[in-house]
């Protein structure tokens, strides 16, 4: 779909609608602490406006849009570790999800998968250098299971919201 069919409201709109979004679910995700080896698992649930904003507007305003997510997120919630670790998680997923969704048009679902592992890699990367402990590599298997896993999840959704929002969004 093109999104040359939308006008600089309704890219706004939408901007504002995902961003909106994304901030509501990371802070619903960060109430429900999950941890393994001390690290947190969240679901990724705010991956699924990122993969929206990629199909229904464009690269650039999906990169802005997180951005403020990241920045907005990061002053509210959490300290300057946190945020580092956050902003590798994200720049590696993003861009995964770049070169699978976008430049190879692989499917939704499998797009989400690729940039769920590599976000949980980009993350574990974070931790071993903030914390000059190179050992914590030996944790990224299981965060690939855990990202193959949550990525394919929020794949599914993404894949029937975009189905939905597509038709509303375009016509």
């Amino acid at each position: 779909m093109s999104n040359k069919k939308l006008t600089q409201i309704n890219r706004l709109t939408l901007s504002i609608i995902l961003l909106s979004l994304m901030l509501i679910v990371s802070y619903v995700e960060a109430l429900f602490p999950f941890s393994i080896s001390g690290f947190g698992i969240k679901i990724g649930l705010s991956n699924i406006m990122t993969i929206l904003g990629l199909l229904l507007l464009d690269e650039k305003i999906t990169l802005l849009i997180n951005v403020l997510r990241l920045l907005i997120m990061g002053i509210l919630f959490g300290n300057f570790i946190r945020f580092g670790i956050s902003v590798s998680g994200f720049i590696f997923s993003y861009i995964v999800l770049l070169v699978f969704l976008k430049k190879f048009r692989f499917s939704i679902t499998t797009s989400s998968m690729f940039g769920a592992v590599a976000h949980n890699i980009g993350q574990i990367v974070a931790i071993s250098v903030f914390t000059k402990n190179i050992g914590v590599i030996s944790l990224i298997p299981i965060y690939i299971v855990i990202g193959i896993f949550t990525g394919v999840m929020v794949g599914i959704i993404s894949s029937i919201l975009y189905d939905k929002l597509k038709l509303i969004v375009f016509d």
